[in-house]
């Protein structure tokens, strides 16, 4: 009787979990077909027109791998790609340095005004990326507010020509960017952290900055990986920022790639440089991974 009853309740189990199963396979079905069509489908066509030729303005499906060979070849096209990786790298940096104390700030001394200041941190991205480029314009042109401050306080002669159209604009305006992106993952993992264990440190002994560097900052890491991936990978691959504020005088490898779609009508030239970059994404993604799993504890 009771091993009737153990197989009934195991019956009973089974199916349960088979009926979870198909609830959760039927809420994850729409994700991976809106992927499928508008990520997959996209990336398949670009890789396969990338194999091909163009001629006299015209896409042949002629297959050849001189595209890459051009990629990896073309002295301009290394220069496009040192820049926008030294500039990602740059931006990158620039946004932990300010990121921190503003996380930690806000998870740990704002108190009531954690929530209000959370809503700060995010209100930049309800306007228009192009309408906040465009206002860093106005800031930083000859014309703009920076120098004309500086120019009525007697601290210059004459406008700073470097502070617009140059790679010094385009680093601020991807700093102001993507600087919320860094602070909201960093924020979830110090206020993850529990005072007790801080105040545990400080009962051995350990001063503040001790007690920062052994506990607060180890387990902040996840944090840190994650608001890097975010800052370099779009600082790596941004477009808009770079044209407005960059002048087309030092070309980032998202220009590149537009000139070959747009003015060259290069098409497969531009899909190959595309695919290079989608693989060196990938790639930051997995060893990004692998950072945020060793730095979360996990088993890799």
């Amino acid at each position: 009787m009771a091993s009737a009853g153990r197989t009934m309740m195991q019956a009973i189990a089974g199916s349960a979990e088979k009926r979870r199963r198909r609830f959760a396979a039927a809420g994850i079905a729409p994700l991976m077909l809106w992927q499928f069509v508008f990520f997959v489908v996209p990336v398949i066509l670009l890789l396969v027109i990338s194999f091909w030729r163009t001629r006299s303005y015209r896409t042949v499906p002629d297959f050849t791998f001189a595209n890459y060979i051009a990629v990896f070849t073309n002295g301009a096209m290394w220069r496009a790609l040192l820049l926008s990786v030294q500039t990602a790298a740059f931006v990158t940096i620039a946004c932990a340095v300010l990121a921190y104390p503003i996380a930690y700030f806000i998870a740990k001394k704002a108190g009531r005004l954690k929530g209000l200041l959370l809503i700060a941190v995010i209100a930049p991205f309800w306007i228009s990326i192009v309408m906040r480029v465009a206002a860093w314009r106005l800031l930083l042109g000859e014309n703009g507010v920076i120098n004309q401050s500086l120019l009525s306080v007697g601290l210059i002669d004459q406008p700073l020509g470097f502070l617009l159209y140059s790679p010094v604009a385009t680093s601020i305006g991807l700093v102001y960017a993507y600087l919320p992106l860094y602070v909201l993952p960093l924020y979830a993992s110090i206020d993850a952290i529990e005072d007790n264990w801080i105040a545990a440190a400080k009962d051995l002994n350990a001063g503040p900055m001790r007690a920062f560097w052994e506990v607060t900052f180890p387990l902040s890491l996840p944090g840190l990986i994650v608001g890097a991936v975010f800052c370099f990978i779009f600082g790596l691959g941004e477009f808009v920022t770079p044209a407005l504020l960059g002048g087309g005088k030092q070309l980032m490898m998202s220009q590149v790639i537009q000139d070959q779609f747009q003015r060259r009508l290069d098409w497969p030239a531009g899909a190959a440089i595309s695919i290079v970059m989608l693989v060196i994404v990938f790639a930051l993604l997995a060893v990004s991974m692998k950072w945020f799993r060793k730095a979360s504890g996990e088993k890799l």
